[in-house]
């Protein structure tokens, strides 16, 4: 059990390092290839020297300030594209947050860590959630910011099955 959480614990950390690594890129996404609302964000692992990249995409609320990010992409080794959605801090963590991807069915997923960009929850996604957020045109993430207060942010999903494609 030890042994297993320390790999979970690796691959997060290995996510939100390729990912935050990315975090540069977000920034400026003049310099990856946009597709509609999506972007695609690639950087060299510190270590490996390995380039991973991820379709990204940056919600903001009505005065312009990113709320929420999701990110997805393929971890070297991995076959299973990774999900990593970063919601600010101050989000309450046990409940984690329920992600629907488009027609796909809506999936429970608990958050890994929280980092000064935010509180991070992680999750692999299946093949049945990646085709269902490609036959929708929005999803949406729902996580609770206080006891008795459950938040919905719609993602879309405009220009993602394209901007997936373009990762393999």
């Amino acid at each position: 059990m030890h042994l297993m959480l320390k790999k979970r614990t690796s691959l997060v950390l290995v996510l939100i390092l390729g990912f935050i690594m990315s975090g540069s890129a977000l920034a400026k996404p003049e310099q990856g290839k946009k597709f509609k609302d999506w972007t695609v964000a690639c950087e060299k692992l510190p270590n490996s020297g390995k380039t991973i990249c991820n379709l990204f995409q940056n919600v903001t609320n009505e005065k312009g300030k990113v709320v929420m990010q999701v990110a997805i992409g393929y971890v070297p080794g991995k076959d299973v594209p990774q999900a990593l959605i970063t919601l600010p801090l101050g989000v309450m963590l046990q409940p984690g947050i329920e992600f629907k991807g488009g027609t796909a069915k809506a999936i429970r997923v608990p958050f890994s860590v929280c980092v000064k960009n935010g509180c991070v929850a992680g999750v692999g996604l299946k093949p049945e959630i990646v085709k269902g957020m490609k036959a929708g045109d929005k999803g949406s993430v729902k996580f609770a910011a206080g006891p008795k207060k459950v938040i919905e942010i719609p993602v879309s999903l405009k220009g993602f099955t394209a901007g997936f494609k373009s990762l393999k």
